[in-house]
């Protein structure tokens, strides 16, 4: 029974909006899973079982994928690639009719394993977009287990009135199916704001919040709720006091982002005239669209590791470079800078065993694996190099770098691909720039050394803090120590900033430190002169550079690097953004 006493829940606000309404909440109850073993004359049997099953999810999700780029877009329909991917992999589907051919058992109880191993070894990978791919397995194969057991319900069937849902989850393949008439807002338990769910809930513009553990337990159908989006907060049986301030809230956001939108072509120069480049962060060549109608000047990570997850193996080197070039030209003359894969052992799907590590945040991974490889290290680089020829301003950025050594490496391949290149007959930049990811404390430490060899560095926050706090934030017990702020990570960004200056290059922050307005006139202060980000987060970031004195972030910088721990650092920095940029406040918290 829907409760009256007001109760107030706090998760991360991964959509914005703010809506109140009435609660309907998912159980998510899949039928249980049947388990029994087989006689090895019905293995045929459960393979032509699972085709059928397959053919089915594999007409689903064209259908949703379809119904997703009509109403939102081809850059949103992109998201089910990576399902469909799962649907046609031979490998992932070799190892399930292994399974059972050697253990004979069904194929529900195969599936689900398979799947699972290969979505916890996703899990483990310290890059939240491909942890958050984790999810897409998982839907994929609760689709294809509906099927095989004949259908699954409709969660939204019967809704009478539109609904604010609250769920354990809801993946990304229901979360297109809502219907938008019928849902104001979505909650659930799990998810991060690089899921999938998350991203469709902005396309659709839904207001959602994830991460609010437990909720489903404390809430009833029928319960009234407000739903902020950008705070995070979930309200139960608000008072009328708080709806009208709500609702006061939510006018006063629509009337901030309308400004916003005003600063695409502004550029993004501090009062003093201190100008800061601005780049975006993206996931594949479909994104540059997105970035460059936000006001982003240049892409300043682009992530590889997607063609290598997309297919059966290492991508071939004209697939990469077809990747590449595209982005190289849609981007020009701005520039962009290519990741080098930053992948595990464990997912390069053209590997016929399974590789596990017990630590693979400390493992063979990023340019420990590439060095390691070298054959397979060189088509992507000449896949880049290549593309180099439609944009001068093109670079390359080896990530995972922990000492100058494995730079020199990584530099003579380099030169090895361009000599070969130059013997095919094929144009490139030989001038091309390279930098480097300062993503482990040893390269920060070690910076002085690494600079000389490099043209610039980009600091990867979201690492440097995990490795130098020796936090993994995906775990709850110990994510309250995961702090940006901290004393001892803001002397390793200075000392990178410095000893790139020495050395004349120049240093970005491409982690979410730089999507954060408050600690944006911090890292300004500190140094960085490039800043890589969301799309989403440029319009509030260039607002808070354009109303700040380039003067006044390094006075804050300076006091930052005396203060004993991060909170007083961040509550120094909420300080002089509520002065300076108060608005952004609206929006940030």
């Amino acid at each position: 029974m829907p409760g009256t006493r007001e109760l107030a829940f706090k998760g991360i606000g991964v959509s914005p909006g703010v809506v109140s309404g009435l609660v309907l909440i998912l159980q998510g109850g899949e039928e249980p899973l049947p388990e029994y073993a087989i006689p090895a004359d019905d293995v045929p049997r459960e393979m032509i079982r699972l085709e059928a099953a397959l053919i089915e999810t594999r007409r689903q999700l064209n259908d949703i994928q379809q119904r997703v780029r009509t109403a939102l877009g081809g850059e949103n329909a992109g998201i089910f690639d990576s399902h469909l991917q799962v649907v046609d992999d031979p490998v992932f589907l070799d190892e399930v009719y292994r399974d059972i051919r050697e253990k004979n058992r069904n194929i529900e109880k195969a599936l689900t394993e398979v799947a699972e191993r290969y979505a916890q070894t996703l899990q483990q990978m310290e890059d939240d977009y491909l942890r958050e791919r984790a999810t897409d397995i998982r839907d994929v194969t609760r689709r294809i287990l509906r099927n095989l057991m004949g259908g699954g319900k409709d969660w939204f069937a019967g809704i009478d009135s539109p609904r604010i849902v609250v769920a354990h989850d809801i993946p990304p393949s229901d979360m297109a199916a809502l219907d938008q008439h019928k849902i104001l807002g979505v909650a659930t338990e799990l998810g991060s704001p690089t899921s999938h769910a998350a991203i469709m809930a902005r396309a659709m513009n839904l207001p959602a919040i994830v991460g609010l553990h437990g909720i489903c337990q404390q809430l009833h159908d029928g319960d009234r709720v407000i739903l902020d989006g950008v705070r995070g907060d979930l309200v139960v049986n608000p008072t009328s006091d708080l709806e009208t301030e709500y609702r006061r809230v939510a006018r006063t956001r629509a009337r901030i982002r309308k400004r916003l939108e005003t600063l695409i072509n502004e550029p993004a120069v501090t009062l003093d005239g201190h100008a800061i480049e601005l780049a975006a962060n993206i996931e594949m060549p479909a994104d540059v669209k997105a970035a460059q109608a936000r006001g982003a000047r240049g892409i300043g990570l682009f992530r590889s590791e997607y063609l290598y997850l997309a297919h059966d193996g290492a991508p071939d080197e004209e697939m990469q470079y077809n990747a590449y070039a595209e982005v190289a030209r849609k981007i020009h003359p701005d520039p962009v800078i290519i990741r080098t894969l930053d992948l595990g052992g464990d997912k390069l799907l053209a590997t016929d065993r399974w590789t596990e590590e017990a630590n693979p945040f400390l493992g063979w991974r990023a340019i420990r694996l590439c060095l390691g490889q070298p054959l397979l290290f060189k088509v992507q680089l000449r896949a880049i190099l290549r593309a180099s020829a439609h944009n001068p301003q093109l670079r390359i950025m080896y990530p995972m770098i922990s000492s100058a050594d494995e730079v020199d490496q990584a530099n003579t391949l380099l030169r090895d691909c361009m000599d070969e290149l130059d013997e095919a007959g094929k144009a490139f930049n030989r001038e091309i720039e390279v930098g480097v990811m300062i993503e482990i404390p040893s390269a920060a430490l070690t910076a002085e050394l690494i600079a000389p060899k490099v043209r610039f560095f980009s600091i990867g926050t979201n690492d440097l803090v995990q490795y130098t706090l020796a936090v993994d934030r995906g775990n709850e017990r110990v994510a309250h120590l995961y702090e940006p702020t901290h004393p001892a990570v803001l002397h390793l960004i200075q000392q990178t900033v410095q000893a790139g200056r020495r050395q004349g290059i120049w240093t970005g922050v491409c982690g979410e430190m730089a999507a954060n307005p408050l600690l944006v006139p911090l890292l300004i202060g500190l140094g960085v002169e490039e800043l890589s980000i969301s799309p989403g987060a440029i319009p509030m970031v260039k607002d808070v550079i354009r109303h700040i004195d380039f003067t006044k972030a390094q006075e804050l910088a300076r006091t930052a690097l005396t203060l004993p721990g991060g909170a007083d650092v961040l509550e120094r920095c909420r300080t002089l953004v509520s002065r300076v940029a108060p608005e952004i406040l609206e929006l940030a918290e």
